[in-house]
């Protein structure tokens, strides 16, 4: 049966936890017909021999950075599949979240992309914190504002991503993404289902440099690179291009 769905997945060097993402969404507790397609970025790490084991759609993304990896993946979908949803590789679903996605996509024909809600893999207090600042984050801009998507979980119309012109290869390429969609049609932002994503990036850029990350997404600021490199090492972070998509 041709796929309805496609679930698309970036990679680069994402062993340690791409299998329990893979995991995720190969125990997916539904009848509708969907696809995962792996788009690698040029791992080195083993990540490639993990995602054969749950796909034969690895598509190998030339140009580097992680909107041209979603954005490779994405063009790369069978013909059939009216739904994209772009998962990170640290990121699980939970098991109705295909099922959810199908749905809220049928009842509601003006609705062209979503995200919802996530929590963190850890559990210490200060997580706990960020954990309810971002999706506090996410909803107030859903209801005062435009509803941004993050990357790591986001679900799109094909059509609507298609007219929009898909992820593009720039910093903060989810906000990029989501400004033009929300030209499109609805955009939401429901926080009532929750995604898993790793808490790896928050560990290392610690409370202010996540609250800060999301004062960028708000402003939509064009950071250039050295101003990206003072900010990588005023908030701590191996390298802050990374957190905000971008790997060259």
């Amino acid at each position: 049966m041709e796929p309805d769905i496609s679930v698309i997945v970036p990679v680069l060097n994402e062993a340690n936890c791409l299998g329990t993402t893979l995991e995720s969404i190969a125990n997916q507790n539904t009848n509708i017909p969907y696809e995962l397609i792996v788009s690698d970025n040029g791992s080195t790490d083993g990540s490639l021999d993990i995602a054969k084991r749950y796909t034969g759609s690895v598509i190998c993304c030339e140009e580097h950075g992680i909107g041209a990896g979603r954005h490779c993946g994405a063009m790369n979908a069978s013909n059939s599949s009216r739904y994209l949803i772009f998962i990170d590789a640290d990121t699980v679903i939970p098991g109705y979240y295909l099922a959810y996605v199908y749905e809220t996509f049928k009842t509601d024909p003006d609705l062209v992309a979503f995200s919802t809600g996530f929590e963190f893999s850890e559990k210490s207090e200060q997580i706990k914190l960020a954990e309810t600042v971002a999706n506090k984050y996410f909803l107030m801009r859903d209801k005062l504002l435009s509803a941004t998507l993050p990357g790591f979980n986001t679900c799109v119309r094909r059509d609507a991503y298609t007219e929009c012109g898909g992820y593009r290869n720039v910093l903060l390429e989810d906000v990029d993404f989501s400004r033009r969609i929300n030209k499109i049609g609805d955009v939401k932002f429901f926080p009532h289902i929750k995604v898993t994503n790793s808490s790896r990036r928050l560990e290392s850029m610690g409370l202010l440099g996540t609250v800060y990350y999301y004062a960028q997404l708000d402003l939509g600021w064009k950071l250039d690179s050295t101003l990206m490199d003072r900010l990588t090492k005023r908030l701590r972070v191996a390298d802050l291009r990374e957190y905000v998509g971008i790997r060259k």
